[in-house]
């Protein structure tokens, strides 16, 4: 690393405890790393939390770029390491759970931890394993996270709070903590230099822009994207239903990356079918897709296997039209469908009659092994689509409920990170932390909350293309 950011990690390390507020794509990950790493020189070890999957991926990266031995450090989601405690000490905590977290019990386990990490022997167990806490995008903790924090920091008391109020996206249950009345009063601010550091050798204008505007996004504002000139920064009215299309097509370059945005999950899939498979949905962590749908899934034997997979193919897939209502009654009423004239889909037919006929999970998925190689059609769900076929595979080995075998799937893509892709289709609130060259916000009405907006506009690099029935937005906190 540089001097400067050595200089800089070294003197954050020693002002611990304190706090640090950087905007989007100023270095605080690197800064992070950075002080993890001269931390790690000095023999010392450093447990990093932070709220999201994606979050931990980009800390890991940065960690091994500096060459930090994974003995220095544990990088985990605060309620990934909460669960942790809890499955270690569940005698403690007061709570009994499985191998694989349930992340609707998350509150449970923040619960639960808090005890275990306040607890003499733990404390001492946890002053003993760490040297630094680091606690990154603080801005989403609830006040049940603030304390499972607190708990750790009596612990770890050499502890840095980091995060960004105007990237406060996250909606979790619960009463939120405050900057001003919960992080100022314990971790007193340490100030920093800012710099748009993602945009140098991309577009640095952009990077200043955003830095320069973040004191215009407020409640109650209005932003006008007419008014504002600035290299790589687009507007292109939506009146033209095929405005996105055209947009979404017009990146040529596939070694750069694209993310389409919108807000709502049938959005995103809608506009993902709609660009016939070129995008790819992002899942939630949790699957939620996936897991509306293995809730359903039919017992083996069952006739309906069919037209379950049926309707799960029509999903994920572009070019199943054909597959319509009327196949559909059939195959709800068991009866063949190999007599329809459907035209390019007779190997679909075939292989959905086949699946009526001999209703087993290894006849599922091989019918899913032949839709993911027939010519004229695209997935443009690929991570529902293979995770899913994955948790029924392991159905078949085990035994387990598929919605179960999925929990465990989704559970190692919190450790591994998610697949890779030029062209992805997402939510905002699944792009957090994450960065691509180019970034479509495909309705700037749904794009009224400050925060949501501004999270939106700074994943690009190099450009923004922003669509519209209007340029102006009124800004609305929650909107």
């Amino acid at each position: 690393m540089d001097k400067a950011l050595y200089t800089d990690g070294e003197k954050l390390l020693d002002a611990a405890p304190c706090s640090v507020e950087m905007p989007a794509g100023t270095g605080k990950t690197h800064l992070l790393a950075a002080a993890a790493a001269i931390a790690g020189e000095k023999n010392q070890r450093t447990l990093i939390l932070t709220h999201t999957n994606a979050g931990v991926d980009a800390i890991r990266k940065r960690l091994r770029r500096f060459g930090v031995p994974t003995t220095k450090f544990r990088v985990d989601t605060i309620t990934g390491w909460a669960f942790s405690l809890v499955r270690s000490y569940s005698m403690i905590a007061n709570i009994s759970v499985s191998d694989v977290p349930d992340w609707t019990k998350s509150d449970g386990y923040l619960s639960g931890a808090t005890s275990v990490a306040r607890s003499d022997a733990i404390a001492e167990v946890l002053s003993l394993s760490f040297d630094y806490l680091f606690v990154d995008e603080y801005q989403d903790c609830t006040l049940v996270l603030h304390e499972f924090i607190m708990a750790l920091v009596a612990a770890i008391p050499k502890s840095v709070i980091l995060g960004d109020r105007l990237q406060a996206i996250f909606t979790f249950t619960g009463p939120m903590a405050t900057w001003d009345g919960h992080v100022a009063p314990n971790f007193p601010e340490h100030a920093l230099d800012i710099e748009p550091h993602r945009w140098s050798g991309y577009n640095i204008n952009l990077g200043q822009w955003l830095l320069d505007i973040r004191s215009s996004l407020n409640d109650g504002s209005t932003f006008d994207f007419t008014s504002h000139a600035v290299p790589g920064l687009n507007y292109v009215s939506a009146s033209d239903p095929r405005a996105l299309t055209s947009v979404a097509h017009s990146f040529r370059d596939f070694d750069e990356s694209v993310v389409l945005l919108d807000k709502w999950p049938n959005d995103i899939a809608t506009h993902a079918s709609r660009l016939g498979g070129s995008y790819s949905v992002m899942e939630d962590i949790s699957g939620n897709f996936m897991r509306t749908k293995l809730d359903c899934l039919p017992p083996e034997g069952d006739p309906e296997l069919a037209r379950w997979f049926a309707d799960f193919a029509k999903a994920c897939v572009v070019g199943l039209s054909g597959i319509d209502t009327a196949v559909l009654r059939k195959l709800e009423q068991g009866q063949g469908v190999t007599h329809y004239k459907r035209p390019g889909l007779e190997s679909i037919l075939r292989v959905l009659d086949e699946l009526r006929q001999n209703p087993t999970y290894t006849g599922l998925t091989m019918a899913a092994k032949e839709i993911g190689a027939a010519k004229g059609l695209r997935i443009y769900r690929w991570e529902a689509w293979n995770d899913t076929r994955e948790a029924i595979a392991m159905t078949i080995e085990n035994g387990e409920p598929a919605v179960d075998n999925l929990a465990k799937v989704r559970d190692r893509l919190r450790q591994v990170g998610r697949r890779g892709g030029t062209r992805i289709a997402s939510r905002t609130l699944l792009v957090k932390g994450l960065e691509y060259d180019h970034v479509v916000i495909a309705d700037l009405s749904k794009m009224s909350d400050p925060c949501n907006l501004y999270v939106a506009l700074s994943r690009a690099r190099k450009s923004v293309t922003v669509l519209g029935a209007s340029p102006r937005i009124m800004l609305k906190a929650g909107g």
